[in-house]
Protein backbone atom coordinates (compact mmCIF):
# COMPACT_ATOMS: atom_id res chain seq x y z
CA UNK A 1 0.00 0.00 0.00
CA UNK A 2 1.55 3.36 -0.90
CA UNK A 3 1.39 6.00 2.42
CA UNK A 4 1.23 9.59 1.72
CA UNK A 5 4.72 11.27 3.33
CA UNK A 6 4.85 14.47 4.52
CA UNK A 7 7.59 17.43 5.73
CA UNK A 8 7.82 17.20 9.05
CA UNK A 9 7.76 20.43 9.28
CA UNK A 10 4.29 20.93 7.46
CA UNK A 11 2.97 18.10 10.08
CA UNK A 12 3.68 20.70 13.01
CA UNK A 13 2.22 23.42 11.33
CA UNK A 14 -0.97 21.23 10.12
CA UNK A 15 -1.27 19.89 13.57
CA UNK A 16 -0.20 22.63 16.10
CA UNK A 17 -0.34 26.75 16.13
CA UNK A 18 3.00 26.83 15.12
CA UNK A 19 3.78 28.77 11.63
CA UNK A 20 5.53 27.48 9.17
CA UNK A 21 9.18 29.69 9.97
CA UNK A 22 8.53 28.64 14.02
CA UNK A 23 7.65 24.85 13.00
CA UNK A 24 11.45 25.26 11.55
CA UNK A 25 13.04 26.91 14.31
CA UNK A 26 11.54 24.72 17.01
CA UNK A 27 12.98 21.65 15.21
CA UNK A 28 15.99 22.79 14.54
CA UNK A 29 16.70 23.79 18.12
CA UNK A 30 16.30 19.97 18.70
CA UNK A 31 12.83 20.15 20.61
CA UNK A 32 11.10 17.98 18.80
CA UNK A 33 11.56 13.81 18.57
CA UNK A 34 10.29 11.59 15.99
CA UNK A 35 9.71 7.95 17.52
CA UNK A 36 12.52 7.83 20.02
CA UNK A 37 15.48 10.22 18.88
CA UNK A 38 15.41 13.73 18.45
CA UNK A 39 15.89 15.35 14.51
CA UNK A 40 16.69 18.79 13.86
CA UNK A 41 15.98 18.33 9.79
CA UNK A 42 12.56 19.94 9.40
CA UNK A 43 12.22 18.26 5.94
CA UNK A 44 12.38 14.79 7.06
CA UNK A 45 9.55 13.03 5.73
CA UNK A 46 7.31 10.94 7.98
CA UNK A 47 4.17 8.91 7.53
CA UNK A 48 1.13 8.21 9.70
CA UNK A 49 3.16 5.07 11.31
CA UNK A 50 5.47 8.06 12.55
CA UNK A 51 4.70 9.46 16.49
CA UNK A 52 6.04 13.04 16.79
CA UNK A 53 6.64 14.69 20.41
CA UNK A 54 7.28 18.42 21.00
CA UNK A 55 9.09 19.32 24.08
CA UNK A 56 7.68 15.89 25.24
CA UNK A 57 4.39 15.99 24.59
CA UNK A 58 2.58 13.72 21.63
CA UNK A 59 1.34 15.93 18.58
CA UNK A 60 -1.66 14.30 17.76
CA UNK A 61 -2.57 14.46 13.62
CA UNK A 62 -6.00 16.28 12.69
CA UNK A 63 -7.85 13.72 11.25
CA UNK A 64 -7.51 14.00 7.36
CA UNK A 65 -10.87 13.37 4.85
CA UNK A 66 -10.09 10.85 2.35
CA UNK A 67 -11.10 12.72 -1.23
CA UNK A 68 -10.82 11.64 -4.95
CA UNK A 69 -9.86 13.66 -7.78
CA UNK A 70 -10.96 13.22 -11.51
CA UNK A 71 -8.62 15.26 -13.86
CA UNK A 72 -8.55 15.30 -17.60
CA UNK A 73 -5.17 15.85 -17.81
CA UNK A 74 -4.10 17.51 -21.23
CA UNK A 75 -1.30 16.56 -23.43
CA UNK A 76 2.02 18.03 -22.61
CA UNK A 77 1.56 17.78 -18.78
CA UNK A 78 3.77 15.24 -16.97
CA UNK A 79 2.04 13.01 -14.55
CA UNK A 80 4.16 14.31 -11.55
CA UNK A 81 3.84 16.48 -9.01
CA UNK A 82 7.35 18.29 -9.65
CA UNK A 83 9.83 18.34 -12.31
CA UNK A 84 13.48 19.67 -11.93
CA UNK A 85 13.21 20.36 -15.62
CA UNK A 86 10.64 23.31 -15.09
CA UNK A 87 8.23 21.27 -18.14
CA UNK A 88 4.34 21.16 -16.80
CA UNK A 89 3.60 19.07 -14.11
CA UNK A 90 -0.58 17.89 -12.56
CA UNK A 91 0.99 20.88 -9.74
CA UNK A 92 0.42 23.36 -12.22
CA UNK A 93 -2.97 22.04 -13.11
CA UNK A 94 -4.61 21.83 -9.32
CA UNK A 95 -2.97 25.00 -7.41
CA UNK A 96 -5.17 26.85 -5.97
CA UNK A 97 -8.34 23.96 -6.76
CA UNK A 98 -7.36 21.27 -4.76
CA UNK A 99 -6.86 21.96 -0.96
CA UNK A 100 -5.65 18.61 0.35
CA UNK A 101 -2.26 17.30 -0.79
CA UNK A 102 -3.06 14.63 -2.92
CA UNK A 103 -0.79 11.83 -5.76
CA UNK A 104 -1.90 10.42 -9.07
CA UNK A 105 -2.85 7.09 -9.38
CA UNK A 106 -1.04 5.25 -12.01
CA UNK A 107 0.28 7.86 -14.16
CA UNK A 108 -0.19 8.59 -18.00
CA UNK A 109 2.93 9.84 -20.24
CA UNK A 110 3.37 13.07 -21.44
CA UNK A 111 1.68 12.32 -24.66
CA UNK A 112 -1.62 10.56 -23.45
CA UNK A 113 -4.43 13.14 -22.24
CA UNK A 114 -7.88 11.79 -20.42
CA UNK A 115 -9.06 10.22 -17.13
CA UNK A 116 -6.16 10.41 -13.97
CA UNK A 117 -7.25 10.12 -10.60
CA UNK A 118 -5.62 12.09 -7.43
CA UNK A 119 -6.32 10.96 -3.98
CA UNK A 120 -4.83 11.78 -0.70
CA UNK A 121 -5.89 7.62 0.35
CA UNK A 122 -2.76 5.00 -0.20
CA UNK A 123 -4.92 2.15 0.34
CA UNK A 124 -7.52 2.80 -2.59
CA UNK A 125 -4.74 4.33 -4.70
CA UNK A 126 -3.61 0.30 -4.36
CA UNK A 127 -6.68 -1.28 -4.76
CA UNK A 128 -7.31 1.19 -8.44
CA UNK A 129 -4.04 0.26 -9.36
CA UNK A 130 -3.16 -2.61 -8.77
CA UNK A 131 -3.71 -5.48 -11.61
CA UNK A 132 -5.00 -8.06 -9.40
CA UNK A 133 -7.92 -5.59 -8.88
CA UNK A 134 -8.67 -6.18 -12.58
CA UNK A 135 -10.21 -2.89 -13.24
CA UNK A 136 -10.01 -2.35 -16.69
CA UNK A 137 -8.46 1.08 -18.18
CA UNK A 138 -10.30 2.21 -21.43
CA UNK A 139 -8.18 3.78 -24.33
CA UNK A 140 -8.81 5.49 -27.88
CA UNK A 141 -5.84 5.14 -30.01
CA UNK A 142 -5.30 6.54 -33.68
CA UNK A 143 -2.78 4.76 -35.24
CA UNK A 144 -1.02 4.74 -38.26
CA UNK A 145 -2.48 2.01 -40.72
CA UNK A 146 -5.25 -1.01 -40.27
CA UNK A 147 -5.65 -3.55 -37.90
CA UNK A 148 -5.37 -6.33 -39.63
CA UNK A 149 -7.44 -10.10 -37.63
CA UNK A 150 -3.69 -10.89 -37.07
CA UNK A 151 -2.79 -7.81 -35.27
CA UNK A 152 -6.36 -7.58 -32.86
CA UNK A 153 -5.87 -11.16 -32.54
CA UNK A 154 -2.02 -10.95 -30.93
CA UNK A 155 -3.56 -8.14 -28.85
CA UNK A 156 -6.34 -10.12 -27.57
CA UNK A 157 -4.07 -12.91 -26.62
CA UNK A 158 -0.88 -11.03 -25.02
CA UNK A 159 2.20 -9.98 -26.14
CA UNK A 160 5.47 -9.63 -24.99
CA UNK A 161 6.73 -5.89 -24.79
CA UNK A 162 10.42 -5.05 -25.51
CA UNK A 163 11.28 -5.12 -22.05
CA UNK A 164 10.19 -8.65 -21.49
CA UNK A 165 6.72 -7.92 -19.59
CA UNK A 166 3.43 -10.33 -21.28
CA UNK A 167 0.61 -8.71 -21.47
CA UNK A 168 -2.59 -9.63 -20.39
CA UNK A 169 -5.22 -10.00 -23.23
CA UNK A 170 -6.95 -6.79 -23.92
CA UNK A 171 -10.40 -6.39 -25.40
CA UNK A 172 -10.06 -4.48 -28.80
CA UNK A 173 -12.43 -2.85 -31.18
CA UNK A 174 -11.89 -1.10 -33.72
CA UNK A 175 -13.97 2.26 -33.81
CA UNK A 176 -13.15 3.77 -37.53
CA UNK A 177 -11.03 3.52 -40.62
CA UNK A 178 -10.05 7.11 -41.88
CA UNK A 179 -7.88 6.95 -45.13
CA UNK A 180 -4.58 5.62 -43.54
CA UNK A 181 -5.89 5.64 -39.57
CA UNK A 182 -7.54 3.67 -37.49
CA UNK A 183 -9.37 4.27 -34.27
CA UNK A 184 -8.78 1.62 -31.84
CA UNK A 185 -10.45 0.85 -28.38
CA UNK A 186 -8.45 -1.07 -25.83
CA UNK A 187 -9.36 -2.18 -22.24
CA UNK A 188 -6.53 -3.67 -20.08
CA UNK A 189 -6.41 -3.91 -16.85
CA UNK A 190 -2.71 -3.32 -15.76
CA UNK A 191 -0.74 -0.35 -15.63
CA UNK A 192 3.04 -1.05 -17.08
CA UNK A 193 4.77 1.73 -17.90
CA UNK A 194 3.26 3.31 -21.75
CA UNK A 195 2.10 -0.20 -21.77
CA UNK A 196 -0.48 0.84 -24.64
CA UNK A 197 2.18 2.55 -26.97
CA UNK A 198 4.65 -0.48 -26.63
CA UNK A 199 1.70 -3.43 -27.55
CA UNK A 200 0.88 -1.63 -30.27
CA UNK A 201 4.71 -0.85 -31.11
CA UNK A 202 5.23 -4.37 -30.85
CA UNK A 203 2.40 -5.29 -33.58
CA UNK A 204 4.53 -2.18 -35.48
CA UNK A 205 1.97 -0.01 -35.39
CA UNK A 206 2.71 3.97 -34.59
CA UNK A 207 0.25 5.33 -32.40
CA UNK A 208 -0.85 9.37 -33.67
CA UNK A 209 -2.78 10.28 -30.33
CA UNK A 210 -3.78 8.07 -27.32
CA UNK A 211 -6.65 9.42 -24.68
CA UNK A 212 -7.39 7.52 -21.94
CA UNK A 213 -11.38 7.76 -21.22
CA UNK A 214 -12.67 5.51 -18.34
CA UNK A 215 -11.32 3.72 -15.24
CA UNK A 216 -13.68 0.72 -14.25
CA UNK A 217 -17.02 2.31 -15.07
CA UNK A 218 -16.28 5.92 -14.57
CA UNK A 219 -15.93 7.88 -18.18
CA UNK A 220 -14.00 10.83 -18.90
CA UNK A 221 -17.68 12.94 -19.36
CA UNK A 222 -16.91 13.64 -15.79
CA UNK A 223 -14.65 15.89 -16.44
CA UNK A 224 -15.21 16.73 -20.51
CA UNK A 225 -12.68 19.65 -20.84
CA UNK A 226 -8.66 18.92 -20.71
CA UNK A 227 -7.69 20.48 -17.24
CA UNK A 228 -11.20 19.79 -15.65
CA UNK A 229 -11.04 18.68 -12.11
CA UNK A 230 -13.65 17.16 -10.30
CA UNK A 231 -14.00 16.13 -6.54
CA UNK A 232 -16.09 12.18 -6.83
CA UNK A 233 -18.81 11.28 -4.64
CA UNK A 234 -19.74 7.71 -3.59
CA UNK A 235 -21.48 7.25 -6.71
CA UNK A 236 -18.77 7.72 -8.75
CA UNK A 237 -16.34 5.99 -6.62
CA UNK A 238 -18.53 3.12 -7.05
CA UNK A 239 -18.02 3.06 -10.48
CA UNK A 240 -14.66 3.14 -10.91
CA UNK A 241 -14.34 0.07 -8.76
CA UNK A 242 -17.76 -1.99 -9.77
CA UNK A 243 -18.51 -0.83 -12.96
CA UNK A 244 -16.19 -2.58 -15.45
CA UNK A 245 -13.84 -5.28 -14.54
Amino acid sequence: MRELKEKLQRFLQRNTNLSRRKAGEVIKAGRVKVDDRIVTDPWLEIDHFSKVFLDGKKVVPQKIEKVVYALNKPVGVLTAMKDDRGRPTITDLITGKIKEKVFHVGRLDKDTEGLLLLTNDGEFANEIAHPSSEIKKTYVAVIAGKLSIKDIKRLEEGIILQDGFKTSGAEVRVLNEMGRKTVVELKIHEGHKREVREMFRAIHKKVLALKRTAIGGLKLDVVPKPGMIKKLGKRELSLIKNGDR
